[in-house]
């Protein structure tokens, strides 16, 4: 995991209201992020259906549907 050095925003009571990030890091995080949602829809995917259809498959219906 990476090492980041973390700057606050503190509001007139002293509390920390806000994290500061570089955006390196604010992008490693989003592609993580964008990784583990990728992950969960896909179990998703799997449990709440009892087969998952070939990309061609799909493609055809969205072709026929006029949504592609």
């Amino acid at each position: 995991m990476a090492t980041t050095s973390l700057r606050f925003v503190v509001g007139a009571r002293g509390r920390r209201q806000a994290v500061l990030l570089d955006i390196a890091e604010y992008r490693r995080l989003m592609k993580k992020l964008e990784d583990l949602e990728d992950a969960l829809a896909l179990d998703r995917a799997e449990q709440t259906s009892n087969r998952l259809l070939p990309y061609a498959a799909v493609r055809k219906r969205l072709k026929r549907s006029g949504k592609l």
